[in-house]
């Protein structure tokens, strides 16, 4: 038997099949914000129920996720229907409960002492770091919840910790762990380059005479009307600013002394000296190298009192120390951009060469061979890999170490099929591969690896921890998965 073959045969033993009885979900709901069915229950669980409250706060929970993502706006229907949120809150909630059932079926029931040295860490129940009881009750019913309805739901949190520790700390044999680490010595050392082929796409060539074609066509001009549309809140410009600032942290033994040093400060600055003097005085880390620039930010970038003076200053205007909960600021306004409405006129033409760029698949696949080629080429030059770098966008990592198991320790994914491609011609080698993917082209150019390195026993250990992590979570995934193939769900439309 090949090695390959004992390492899967011993990985696939870890994930047992735990069988768990028949569990039906039933739903009782038939809208959004219009609950039928059972008092306070959205839907069941085995005998777990799921609280109206508890899938409103998860929705809610991926409201902002996705806010954050669409740059803090509220999503649209539309929007709430493409990213699937209630179905992921739903699921998430159902997962929560599976666990539960999990737990009990592994014996995981937290006695009451647990459940209460759980809540008596809360901070918000703290006075002087001593759990209150009189503060414990008073804020319960100032968010109308009783204790008794707490106490369940901390023992439900308390259920599924302890399970999750069951599954993080499944037992593994001595010897898995030597096997595992004997593939991890088997290194070679790389450099990793990948071409991005949407990143090449967007180097290809359209001419004037193809753009005026195109949008000669009413259907295109329509077709890059909505495209308009639908990134108009992000093509419209926000009201900037671009300023330096200077930072003098605090504490409770520190603030006027602070206060005083940033005062004196001030009187010195001048914009031709402030880049100098934030150099030599400010207290971000990233400012002593940078003057202490920001760069451009919109509202909603910074904390509410640093943003509030920021921008009511003029360009070129210096201000008087700000206090934030980082300490004092004194802040330099550099330039200003007004809020201004994206119109069709101004992105037309862009949008429509970004559609004709889509069209170009065979233009791309040309230009991605002749990259490829040339990286090939200049992999072991690093002068002309950065040239190359610099003009298609792409992602280097150089010297990085590969491992028969983890694979490489830097960003670009490396696929178990590459992996045993490349270490099939041993570890004393000097090749280049290609790998062509999908939305990518990832070449590998290999060399010996240095046996001079030598791992630590605590980075053995560390890695053992990892990957005891990582087979408990896919069991617990491997175990959830089959629970969820017996559910039943009666489904009365509120995810339409």
């Amino acid at each position: 038997m090949s090695e390959n073959e004992t390492f899967q045969k011993k990985t696939s033993s870890m994930f047992v099949t735990v069988f768990i009885g028949f569990i039906v979900i039933s739903f009782m709901f038939t809208g959004y914000q219009s609950f039928t069915g059972s008092p306070n229950a959205v839907a069941k669980v085995g005998d777990e129920p799921i609280k109206v409250e508890d899938y409103q706060r998860e929705y809610n929970r991926q409201l902002e996720f996705y806010r954050g993502i669409t740059g803090g706006k509220d999503l649209t229907n539309a929007q709430i229907k493409q990213f699937g949120l209630k179905q992921n809150a739903l699921r998430n909630l159902v997962q929560g409960k599976l666990t539960l059932i999990l737990g009990d079926e592994l014996g995981v029931m937290p006695s009451t002492a647990e459940v209460k040295d759980e809540i008596k860490k809360f901070k918000p129940f703290l006075v002087n770091g001593v759990f209150s009881v009189d503060l414990y009750k008073r804020i319960l019913a100032a968010n109308r919840l009783n204790p008794q309805d707490f106490e369940k739901d901390m023992l439900n949190q308390v259920r599924g910790f302890n399970t999750d520790a069951i599954s993080s700390t499944m037992p593994i044999s001595n010897q898995y762990f030597k096997d595992i680490n004997e593939f991890r010595k088997q290194k070679l050392t790389t450099t990793i380059v990948e071409i991005n082929k949407e990143a090449i796409r967007r180097k290809l060539d359209v001419s004037k005479e193809e753009t005026t074609t195109f949008l000669s066509d009413e259907s295109n001009k329509a077709k890059v009307l909505s495209l308009f549309n639908e990134r108009k809140s992000s093509l419209d410009q926000k009201e900037q600013v671009k300023a330096r600032h200077i930072l003098l942290k605090t504490d409770s033994t520190t603030e006027m002394q602070q206060l005083k040093k940033i005062t004196d400060l001030k009187k010195s600055l001048t914009v031709k000296n402030f880049e100098r003097l934030a150099k030599k005085n400010t207290e971000d880390p990233s400012g002593l190298e940078n003057g202490g620039d920001l760069g451009w930010f919109s509202r909603g970038r910074m904390v509410p009192e640093f943003e509030k003076i920021a921008f009511s200053l003029k360009p070129g205007t210096i201000s008087s120390p700000v206090k934030t909960s980082y300490g004092y600021h004194i802040i330099l306004v550099e330039d200003r951009k007004e809020a201004k409405e994206a119109k069709l006129e101004e992105h037309e033409t862009k949008l429509a060469q970004e559609m004709i760029r889509k069209l170009k698949n065979t233009e791309l696949n040309e230009l991605v061979a002749k990259v490829t080629e040339e990286v090939s080429k200049s992999i072991t030059n690093k002068k002309a890999l950065t040239t190359l770098k610099s003009k298609y966008g792409l992602k280097v990592e150089s010297s990085n170490e590969l491992n028969k198991i983890d694979g490489s320790k830097g960003q670009v994914l490396l696929e178990s099929t590459d992996l045993k491609s490349i270490f099939s011609k041993g570890l004393d080698q000097s090749e280049t591969y290609t790998f062509d993917r999908a939305t990518n082209v990832v070449v590998v150019k290999t060399s010996k690896f240095d046996n001079k390195v030598v791992t630590s026993d605590k980075e053995i250990e560390e890695s053992n921890n990892s990957l005891k992590n990582i087979l408990g979570r896919k069991m617990k995934q491997e175990v959830l998965k089959n629970l969820e193939a017996s559910v039943k769900i009666v489904d009365y439309g509120v995810l339409q």
